[in-house]
């Protein structure tokens, strides 16, 4: 009988679709494969051949943005931002409760459980059950002399084994922040003991997690000091334009008529406080954006350079514009690099000042502009080089070539088909 892999993931849509894509590259190979995500993602996981397990809570839900007081970020004023991750600690303590709990209910039954960085507790949920555990993550976790953490929201090298401290005291702070809710876990759902008061995942190298890596090395160098449980295999890409059709004329009609159409939007938490700037940066660098903004909002824009969409995948809008302008979340960096165009990240927090780093090293995008320095005019150069730079241009299309010759599911696939040889499927055959 095939064995039943589980992919319990979290957070936004993002992190969710590169699951999706993995798990149906999973299923293709013959596997049972569900998705156990929060509720609120019912429609997006329907809209795949997987069985939805899910479960109640989803953190992410409370990342509102709030200027200065965002949380997991570091804003004009720290203090502020100190208080704000505070506070966001607090209000999702209760929540945290529930959602492992449920999300411990939606997991049983499965042989293997793979999770990634908004699940890291998956590794407790897997540990409980008694079934192997997988790491599948969008950004490179795994400590390295090579670059500091991807997660921190700045970019600065502290040189060899400073490097490697930010990743461990990054790793450290996400556990014990949480430790409380996942001990009682353990105990209430499992009758386990407590967890170590260090993160079990910082172990010797000989029994660290198998880590599936689903980004490129042609974006993120392989580190030196990694060892062979880190796989990086490249993206897992799902075409969300696959067996429907996108209604969106108006929006064609509008890029059809730019003389330099633009995409932008600033991820989940939104992007109103913006709109008088982005209107003027528009006008300073004679662009027409596709801005991803939320309905209720739409009256509130005045300019004729922007159409505003709540929502339309990215695939579809990247491959019609010129530029894409965009926070830096992991999937969406992966969308607007395989389409080929330039990228200019305004990153807010977590992993997208990782990824406006490398987008300016790799030579397809300007450097990247933090959300807190944002202004009109810095705005405004940005997407002007964008669409004006020949040589950045030619690296994006590229670098896009490239990464379409990669198959990170396949890739990812055969990594499990290897390290579990007992859950080998007999029928496989080969894609």
């Amino acid at each position: 009988m095939p064995k039943t892999i589980t992919l319990l993931t979290s957070g936004t849509r993002g992190d969710v679709l590169p699951y999706i894509a993995l798990g149906e590259g999973l299923l293709d190979a013959g596997y049972q494969v569900r998705i156990a995500a929060p509720l609120g993602f019912v429609d997006l996981v329907q809209q795949s051949n997987l069985t939805f397990a899910p479960f109640e809570g989803n953190p992410s839900d409370l990342l509102v943005e709030q200027g200065d007081s965002t949380p997991m970020t570091l804003g004009t004023n720290p203090i502020r931002s100190i208080r704000a991750t505070q506070k966001f600690i607090r209000q999702a303590r209760p929540l945290y409760r529930r959602m492992l709990h449920t999300a411990a209910e939606a997991c049983r039954g499965s042989d293997i459980l793979i999770h990634g960085l908004p699940t890291l507790w998956g590794a407790h949920i897997a540990e409980g059950l008694g079934i192997p555990a997988v790491r599948a993550v969008l950004q490179p976790l795994m400590p390295t002399r090579e670059f500091p953490s991807a997660l921190l929201p700045f970019r600065s090298s502290f040189l060899g084994i400073g490097n490697w401290f930010t990743h461990w005291a990054v790793t450290q702070a996400t556990w014990l922040s949480w430790r409380r809710e996942i001990n009682h876990t353990r105990h209430a759902d499992f009758g386990l003991g407590a967890a170590h008061w260090l993160d079990p995942s910082l172990r010797a190298d000989s029994n660290q997690p198998l880590t599936l890596n689903g980004f490129s090395e042609q974006i993120v160098s392989r580190p030196k000091d990694w060892n062979d449980k880190q796989v990086i295999t490249g993206y897992w890409r799902k075409n969300e334009l696959t067996g429907k059709q996108v209604d969106k004329l108006d929006l064609q009609q509008f890029i059809d008529s730019s003389p330099n159409p633009i995409a932008l939007g600033f991820g989940s938490p939104g992007t109103r406080g913006y709109l008088p700037m982005l209107e003027e940066a528009l006008r300073r660098a004679n662009a027409q954006a596709v801005l991803t903004i939320p309905a209720k909002w739409h009256g509130e824009i005045k300019s004729k350079n922007i159409f505003p969409i709540e929502y339309a995948p990215h695939d579809w809008v990247y491959r019609r514009v010129k530029v894409a302008v965009h926070h830096g979340g992991a999937g969406t960096t992966s969308a607007s690099l395989h389409a080929g165009i330039p990228t200019v990240i305004l990153p807010l927090a977590i992993d997208q000042f990782f990824w406006g780093e490398r987008i300016h090293k790799i030579g397809v995008g300007p450097r990247p502009i933090p959300q807190r320095k944002l202004n009109s005019e810095n705005l405004a150069q940005a997407i002007t080089q964008a669409l004006t730079d020949e040589s950045m241009r030619a690296r994006a299309k590229t670098v896009s070539a490239e990464l379409n010759q990669e198959n990170g599911i396949q890739a990812a696939v055969s990594v499990m088909r290897s390290k579990f040889s007992d859950f080998r499927i007999q029928n496989w055959i080969p894609q």
